[in-house]
């Protein structure tokens, strides 16, 4: 499969943020996955620590990044990287809306990135 339509794919809600995967292996594209995620105003996410390193990209919007207590602020577009295995928190600041895309490799089964 080449296309895939993201209007057909099933969307998980939570409080201030809405997201989906755009890809994974269910879909055919091992051995990574891609998250489309949208933050809303005031929204945060704690990302809990995962065996895999992430990137997460910022098309829209500007939040803080929080990693060990430490924060530090960012405006699209640009990339944020995420060692594995740290606590990291993501929290729109903005005004707008925040879009971002997520992605890594996971080591075991499709599942939601925390």
């Amino acid at each position: 499969m080449h296309v895939i339509d993201h209007s057909t794919l099933p969307r998980l809600h939570a409080e201030g943020r809405q997201r989906f995967a755009a890809a994974h292996r269910g879909l055919g594209f091992a051995p990574f996955e891609l998250w489309m995620e949208i933050l809303e105003i005031d929204a945060r996410v704690d990302l809990q620590p995962i065996e895999c390193a992430r990137i997460v990209l910022v098309l829209t919007g500007h939040g803080k990044l929080v990693v060990d207590g430490a924060a530090q602020r960012f405006h699209a577009p640009c990339s944020l990287v995420l060692p594995a295995g740290i606590d990291s928190q993501v929290v729109n600041i903005g005004a707008e809306l925040m879009q971002l895309v997520t992605g890594f490799t996971p080591a075991a089964a499709v599942s939601p990135p925390p």
